[in-house]
Order: C-alpha cells, then sequence, then structure tokens
C-alpha cells in the first residue's frame, strides 16, 4: 500500500538515507585518493576526467543523501548534538565536493586554481570524515569504535563502564518505574537505546520516548505484557537478529523479565510505588535484589545449597503423574539431577489433604510453592518433612505465625515468602535458628517494623515495609 499522506511520504523517502549515503562516501573517498596517487603526474588526462565525473556524482549523490537524512531526522529520537554536526558536515561535503568539481573543470588547474582546489579537497576529505562518524555514532553509539577493543590496548577497565545500579534501602517505598524499571533497562538496554545510541529509532532513558516507542512503533502495551513488543523481542531465541539485548550481550535475567512484565500487565504505571500494587512471587527475588548489596546478585540455587551436589535415586513416577494430573507442576530443578520444584500455583484448591501426596517424594523437593493455595497451618506437619528444601513459597495463605516453627527443623531451607500472611513477628523470630536462611519475604504481613529490626539484628535477611 502506498503512502497516503505528505508525512507519510517524507517519512517512507527519509528511509533512503542509509542506502545513498554510502554512494558519495564511497565516490569520493575514491576521488581524494586518486588525488593523491597522480598528484605530480600533470600529464595522464583520463585520471583527471575520472576524477571529475566522480565529483560531480558525488556532489549530487551528496545533496541526494542530505535531503534524505533532513527527513530522517524528523521521525527518530538522536541525540541534537550529534545529529546537528552530522547534518552540518554532510551539507558541507555536498557544497565542498561541488566547489570540487568546478574548480577541477577549470583549464589552468595546474597554476592558478590548484592552491584552491587542493584545500577544498583537503575540506572535503576533512568533512567527510567528521560527518561518516558522527553519523557512526548515532547508529552506533558513542564507543561503535573502541566498544569491541581489547582492554589492553585501551587500557581501560569496561566493567567501570557499566551502568551502575542505584541502591534502594525500602523497597515497598521505591518507585516502580524510576527506581526499578529504570535500574534494569539502564543496566540492559541503554548501550543501544539511549541518548549516546538510538538503534531503531528507540529510546528507553527518558519516559516520555520509551512509551512513543521506535520507528517500528510502540513497544509498551499498558495491561497488555503478552503484546508489548519489549516484551516479545526480549523472549526471542538468542539466534534470533530480533532478540533484545542481542547477541553477545548479557540477557536480563528471569526476575528482571517478570519484573517488566508485571509492571506492564498492572498498567505499566509511571507514579505508582511498590507499595501501591500487590507483588506476586515471581517479582519478590528481584525487587529484593535492589534492596541487598549489588556486588553479588547472583540467586542461582544451585549455587546456594550443598543440596543440589546430592544424588538421589528417581522420584516415584506414579505419584508425580497423580500430581500433574491435578494441574500441579512438578519439574526437574536441573539436568541429569532427580531433585523437583514443585508448584500448585495453577492449582489453588490445593489444600492440607492434598498436601500428603508430597510426601510421597519428600525428600525430592528443593522448591515449593504454594502460593494461594488452601493450605493451613496443618499442612506443615507434612512440610516439616521436606528435609531438602531450599525455597518454600506460602505467600497469600491462611497460615499463622505458629506454623513457622516447624520449620525450625529444615536445616537447608534458605528463602521463605510469606507475603500476604498472618505471620507476625513472634513467627519471624521462630525462624532465626534455622542455620541457612538467607532471605524471607514478608510484606503486607503482620510482621512490624521492630519485629523485622530485631530479626535482622541476627540475620539482614528479611524484607517487609
Amino acid at each position: 500500500m502506498l503512502p497516503d499522506s505528505l508525512d507519510q511520504w517524507f517519512a517512507y523517502l527519509g528511509r533512503f538515507h542509509p542506502v545513498i549515503v554510502h554512494l558519495p562516501i564511497g565516490i569520493l573517498l575514491l576521488a581524494f585518493v586518486m588525488e593523491l596517487g597522480f598528484y605530480k603526474k600533470t600529464t595522464i588526462p583520463s585520471p583527471r576526467q575520472a576524477v571529475s565525473f566522480m565529483l560531480a556524482v558525488g556532489c549530487i549523490s551528496a545533496s541526494a543523501s542530505c535531503i534524505a537524512g533532513w527527513l530522517l531526522s524528523k521521525q527518530g529520537s538522536y541525540d541534537e548534538s550529534t545529529l546537528a554536526v552530522h547534518q552540518w558536515m554532510g551539507i558541507g561535503v555536498a557544497l565542498f565536493s561541488g566547489l570540487c568539481w568546478l574548480a577541477r573543470r577549470k583549464k589552468d588547474i595546474r597554476t592558478k586554481a590548484k592552491p584552491l582546489y587542493t584545500v577544498l579537497m583537503a575540506l572535503l576529505f576533512l568533512f567527510l570524515m567528521i560527518a561518516g562518524h558522527n553519523g557512526g555514532s548515532m547508529t552506533h553509539g558513542d564507543d561503535y569504535l573502541t566498544a569491541e577493543m581489547p582492554q589492553w590496548l585501551t587500557g581501560e577497565n569496561k566493567d567501570t563502564t557499566r551502568f551502575i545500579r542505584k541502591p534502594i534501602t525500602d523497597v515497598n517505598e521505591a518507585y516502580i518505574y524510576a527506581d526499578l524499571v529504570q535500574n534494569v533497562l539502564g543496566d540492559k538496554c541503554y548501550s543501544c537505546h539511549s541518548a549516546k545510541k538510538v538503534k531503531g529509532g528507540l529510546r528507553v532513558d527518558d519516559e516520555k520516548l520509551l512509551f512513543k516507542g521506535g520507528k517500528h512503533g510502540t513497544v509498551i502495551r499498558p495491561g497488555n505484557a503478552e503484546e508489548s513488543e519489549l516484551i516479545i523481542r526480549i523472549l526471542l531465541p538468542e539466534e534470533d537478529d530480533k532478540r533484545m539485548p542481542p547477541k553477545k550481550r548479557e540477557p536480563l535475567t528471569p526476575e528482571e523479565i517478570d519484573l517488566l512484565k508485571w509492571w506492564i500487565q498492572h498498567g505499566a504505571d509511571t507514579r505508582k510505588k511498590v507499595k501501591d500494587l500487590s507483588p506476586d512471587s515471581s517479582v519478590l527475588p528481584v525487587l529484593a535484589s535492589f534492596a541487598a548489596p549489588l556486588a553479588n546478585n547472583s540467586d542461582s540455587m544451585a549455587a546456594l545449597s550443598a543440596v543440589f551436589d546430592k544424588e538421589l535415586p528417581p522420584a516415584d513416577q506414579k505419584t508425580i503423574d497423580t500430581l500433574t494430573s491435578l494441574g500441579i507442576l512438578v519439574a526437574p530443578v536441573a539436568k541429569n539431577k532427580n531433585l523437583l520444584e514443585i508448584s500448585c500455583v495453577n492449582y489453588p484448591e490445593f489444600d492440607d489433604d492434598k498436601m500428603r501426596l508430597l510426601t510421597k517424594i519428600a525428600d525430592h523437593i528443593v522448591s515449593l510453592k504454594l502460593d494461594g493455595t488452601r493450605i493451613t497451618d496443618a499442612a506443615f506437619d507434612d512440610i516439616s518433612q521436606f528435609v531438602n528444601l531450599v525455597r518454600l513459597n506460602i505467600a497469600h495463605t491462611p497460615i499463622t505465625g505458629a506454623a513457622m516453627a516447624k520449620l525450625q527443623q529444615l536445616a537447608a531451607i534458605e528463602y521463605i515468602n510469606v507475603v500476604g500472611t498472618k505471620v507476625d513477628d513472634e513467627g519471624l523470630q521462630k525462624l532465626n535458628v534455622l542455620p541457612g536462611l538467607k532471605r524471607v519475604y514478608c510484606w503486607n504481613s503482620l510482621v512490624t517494623g521492630k519485629g523485622l529490626a530485631l530479626f535482622n539484628q541476627h540475620k539482614a535477611i528479611a524484607v517487609a515495609e
């Protein structure tokens, strides 16, 4: 379908700038090289005629490139200072190539016009280099010449150029967009989509420009994370050219992806705080990571617990089949390991009676997700048998602080989520005896600031308001 308005035609024609711009660059550079090669050989007419022709074609193509570039600049979000230099240098290339062509046509080029022609050619080369460099900076970033340069050659530690996340003392009071989302985007996306580099016409370092999107349209659909281009690109296979971040760049962690999806699905509001929404279990680890020291932010279970070194025989398949038939997710936590992750979040009817099914494979369970189910304190008689349990999520269940005493014999446990439960200060203190405990999530529970402070005197791991 053809463009049906003048603005659409301008937008369409502007796209030809990257196609046209390489023509004058190649032609004019060749003309410059030929002039250097035949600088003192004034008796050879053919090269001089060829150079004159090249300058004429270079002037015409450079002018066309300037027009297309001007149209393109009206569409994208480019750094204004870099764009201005690029534009004026491009105009200079078109102007000086035309002046060089006029000077070259003079019959007395070897006498009176030669000094002027030499100066014009030098200026043409200079403007061509500056225009090309700034064009590369806008497309590939200011560091496009040095980004892949070996450290021994630059003498710089590239890690010092990374985006530095700002630490947050109280995650519940943090603004989801300004304090969390921008931290993720800054760390993983600024290198290609910020004022320093604008790939695809998309900038994510500015709120308005983020929601405006890029040359392919908007990337965020508030309330619909699955159809938001930002999420779609992040989830593409690594070998896909459209995947973001591209190959060889550090990808987003699963927790960071969950954070972005959670934020977009809840309306992509840029003014709300964490406490204004109800954080679900999928985003709690990344929320906590902003409150914790960021020097070592690995949340890998395999790196945290000696449980994962254990060799166990396969779990009873009949029990696994029974669980999966109920809609319960049963998955191995690692390849060639018989340790299991159990998730009942898709089976909200799961209750104390169903918990007894899990006791048949108790030794194999290292991660148990029961958030949003109907379990009560009575279920903890069974949970206390899961001696290899590392992670336990019991958020938004009717449990109370009294159930925490049943967890005291689980020496391997490292993460507990009691968000939205009736666990209180007394229940939280009962967890202090667990030797391997590393994090407790207790937003919107009955835990008070006083109880939290007392708990963290012994273990600086509880996260709550």
